[in-house]
């Protein structure tokens, strides 16, 4: 399993970027992202997505619980497929692991959907744990704060 979230800075926030290259043309992967009643099959409960800018099917970008996020996707004609860049900006850079962990679980939930056999929230919590040291080894952020956070949470 690889770690394909990195954090960077954008305009001196903390921000998480993903970038995967999917086997699906672009409107397909469009769809999951856009239509809501999809969206329900991955994407996180607890608040929807507020959509602040849609341009199909390239750039989708919205509000979560305040933070910003932004999915982007553009034709792979290597592959046939497309490419899906992910971000979402934030303001705690401590938090960083325990959210890209749970990016990491929700698009391995976008891939799984894309596949047919969607994956429900809990099946994919399974990995979160290991997934979320991994990344806080990475950013070198303390760990406790996504510890705690997946013990509270009601699916584990």
């Amino acid at each position: 399993m690889s770690l394909d979230g990195t954090l960077i800075s954008i305009d001196g926030r903390p921000a998480l970027r993903f970038e995967r290259r999917l086997p699906y043309p672009v409107q397909r992967v469009w769809q999951a992202i856009s239509d809501p009643a999809e969206r329900e099959d991955w994407f996180p409960s607890g608040e929807p997505l507020a959509v602040t800018e849609k341009d199909a099917p390239r750039l989708l970008a919205g509000t979560w619980f305040g933070d910003d996020l932004r999915f982007e996707l553009r034709p792979d004609a290597a592959t046939g497929g497309c490419v899906l860049v992910f971000t979402h900006t934030f303001a705690d850079r401590e938090t960083a692991a325990r959210t890209a962990a749970g990016w990491d679980r929700c698009l391995a939930r976008l891939d799984a959907l894309l596949d047919g056999d969607p994956m429900d929230e809990a099946a994919s919590l399974r990995d979160w744990p290991a997934v979320h040291e991994r990344y806080a080894a990475e950013f070198g952020v303390d760990p406790e704060l996504g510890r705690q956070a997946y013990a509270d949470h009601p699916l584990t």
